[in-house]
């Protein structure tokens, strides 16, 4: 009985909608700006839908080595778009770099955004303070994804690629 109505409930879900791309060559020229060599970029998607289903319309997440962004912000090669365009990109980036070195960045956005709720909106993971001698490593995974957004915008030194720093 179900494989009868198999077909009407496929054209319902209207897969078509969904797209599932690589990274443009310009994406992976801005990201090695700030990366290099150390993410595999050929195992990156970008999916335009949202990892959650209650994922916030204005939210993109990179928990599980892809890039998930409802339809209002996804773009077809995010290295044309506007600086803050590109900056966002790049925080999902580090969230990607993460996921290749095997945290789980899942479990712990989760932990830091229930941290963020809990406190009434009193502790930020986003916020760091920048210590050029500090490894890049030492701070959450938020913190990370706005020192490498930083990193792009060329608001603080490379830490990621400073052989010195992260051994």
């Amino acid at each position: 009985m179900l494989l009868y109505f198999l077909p009407f409930i496929l054209r319902l879900v209207r897969f078509e909608q969904f797209k599932c791309r690589s990274l443009t060559p310009g994406e992976i020229k801005i990201s090695q700006q700030v990366f290099g060599n150390l993410i595999d970029y050929s195992r990156v998607k970008i999916m335009n839908h949202p990892y959650l289903p209650w994922q916030s319309k204005h939210v993109i997440m990179a928990p599980s080595g892809y890039i998930h962004v409802r339809n209002l912000n996804y773009r077809e090669d995010y290295s044309r778009e506007s600086l803050s365009y590109q900056a966002l990109f790049i925080h999902e980036m580090a969230h990607i770099y993460q996921h290749q070195c095997q945290i789980n960045v899942l479990l712990k956005g989760a932990f830091l955004q229930s941290a963020y709720f809990l406190s009434l909106g009193k502790y930020n993971p986003y916020k760091y303070q920048f210590n050029p001698n500090k490894s890049f490593s030492t701070y959450n995974i938020e913190q990370q994804g706005d020192i490498a957004r930083d990193i792009f915008l060329k608001k603080i030194p490379n830490i990621i690629l400073n052989p010195k720093i992260n051994r």
